[in-house]
C-alpha cells in the first residue's frame, strides 16, 4: 500500500511540471518553461499582472537566471528594478506600462526582441506610447517602416506589413531615381498625408519621372559573369539553357534588358531589367528554368550589389502596388529571403 501511495505521489510531482491547458493557451511557446518555474496549477503565475507575465517570458527566453531567481524577481521586484533587468542601459521609462498593453497571451521571443529594439528608439518609442494596445502585427509594421516614417499619423494609415515594406522601398527607389535626398523630401510629404489613399498615392507619385530618358549602359560585370552581347550568343544560350530568352530579343536591342551567364556550379543564366530606378535582377535560373541554389544565388546577388544592381520589384510594379494597398488588393510577397528578391518579373 505504501508503495502504491509513493507511486501516486511521484506521478503527481511529475505531472505538476506539465503546463495546464489554460497555461498552454496563454503562454504558447513559453508554457513548458513557465511550468518549470510555477508548477501546476500555476496559480502564482496566473495571478500576476499581464506586464509581469510578459516580463517573465522575456527573462525565461533569455535563460539567464535560475527558476527560483526568476520567480522571486518577477513577483517581488519593483517595476523600475524589473525594467532595468529587462533592458539594462536601454529605455526604461514606461516599459512596464507598455508590457501591460500587450494583451493576455504571451508573444514569441523574437517578437519581444523586436519590441525592445523599437522601444529603445526615440521616434518608435513615441508611437508605441500612443498605442492603446500593442500587438505583434502592429510592431511588424513599425519595424518595417524606415525611421523617417516613424510617426503615429503614418503608422495609423498603413494597413499591413507588406504596405510598410513597400513604403520603405519607395523611399529607397526615390533616391535611386531622383538622386540623394529625394527620400527625405518624399518622407516629409508622406507624413503630411491626410488619408491612407493620399499617403500611398504620394508614395507612388514619388517614383514618377519628369524628364524622359533611355536606359543606362548595361553593367560591366567581372568573371564568372559573361555578358550576352549579340543575337547569335542569345540563340546559343537559349538553346543551351532551354529557356525563352530569345523572346526578349527586342528588349535587349533597345537596352532595357541585359543577359549574363554565370559560370559556376551550377551554371546560371541571369536577366537584368532597366527602369528609372536603375538595373535590377529580374531572373536567375539554371538549365530548363531550374531553381538556382540559395548559396549560389546569394553569391550572385552580393556580386551584383557591388555593381549597383538592385533586387526587388520594378519601379512600375511598386508604384502599382502602392496605389492598391489602401483598397486591400494584391497578393503579399513571401517572407523568405528568396521571396523578397521578387524574381521572375521579366515584364514591367
Amino acid at each position: 500500500m505504501a508503495d502504491g501511495m509513493t507511486h501516486r505521489i511521484k506521478r503527481a510531482v511529475q505531472k505538476s511540471d506539465q503546463p495546464s491547458p489554460l497555461l498552454r493557451f496563454l503562454a504558447g511557446p513559453h508554457a513548458e518553461a513557465i511550468a518549470s518555474v510555477w508548477p501546476a496549477p500555476h496559480q502564482d503565475f496566473l495571478a500576476l499582472p499581464a506586464a509581469r507575465r510578459h516580463a517573465a517570458a522575456i527573462l525565461l527566453a533569455r535563460d539567464a537566471r535560475g527558476p527560483a531567481d526568476i520567480a522571486s524577481t518577477v513577483q517581488r521586484q519593483r517595476d523600475a528594478a524589473l525594467a532595468r533587468l529587462l533592458v539594462g542601459d536601454g529605455e526604461k521609462r514606461g516599459l512596464m506600462k507598455a508590457l501591460g498593453r500587450m494583451g493576455e497571451t504571451l508573444w514569441r521571443a523574437d517578437q519581444y526582441d523586436r519590441f525592445l529594439v523599437l522601444f529603445d528608439q526615440p521616434a518608435a518609442n513615441r508611437i508605441l506610447r500612443h498605442m492603446g494596445t500593442l500587438h505583434p502585427t502592429q510592431l511588424s509594421v513599425v519595424h518595417a517602416l524606415p525611421s523617417l516614417l516613424h510617426e503615429a499619423t503614418v503608422v495609423a494609415k498603413v494597413p499591413k506589413l507588406q504596405a510598410a515594406r513597400d513604403l520603405a522601398l519607395a523611399l529607397d527607389l526615390a533616391d535611386r531615381i531622383h538622386g540623394f535626398g529625394a527620400s527625405n523630401a518624399l518622407a516629409k510629404a508622406l507624413v503630411q498625408a491626410d488619408t491612407s489613399a493620399s499617403l500611398f498615392s504620394k508614395a507612388a507619385n514619388g517614383l514618377s519621372v519628369e524628364r524622359f530618358g533611355g536606359p543606362l549602359p548595361q553593367p560591366v560585370l567581372p568573371a564568372p559573369f559573361v555578358a550576352v552581347t549579340s543575337s547569335t550568343a542569345l540563340e546559343k544560350i537559349a538553346l543551351e539553357f532551354q529557356n525563352c530568352l530569345r523572346d526578349f530579343r527586342h528588349d535587349m536591342v533597345v537596352g532595357r534588358m541585359a543577359v549574363y551567364r554565370w559560370n559556376g556550379q551550377p551554371n546560371v543564366v541571369l536577366a537584368l531589367r532597366w527602369d528609372p530606378a536603375g538595373w535590377r535582377l529580374a531572373e536567375a535560373e539554371t538549365h530548363a528554368n531550374g531553381e538556382t541554389p540559395d548559396h549560389v544565388l546569394r553569391e550572385i546577388v552580393e556580386a551584383l550589389s557591388l555593381a549597383h544592381v538592385r533586387t526587388g520589384p520594378s519601379a512600375f510594379t511598386l508604384g502599382h502596388r502602392l496605389r492598391r494597398h489602401p483598397h486591400g488588393d494584391g497578393e503579399p510577397v513571401g517572407e523568405s529571403w528568396r521571396d523578397q528578391l521578387e524574381l521572375g518579373e521579366l515584364w514591367d
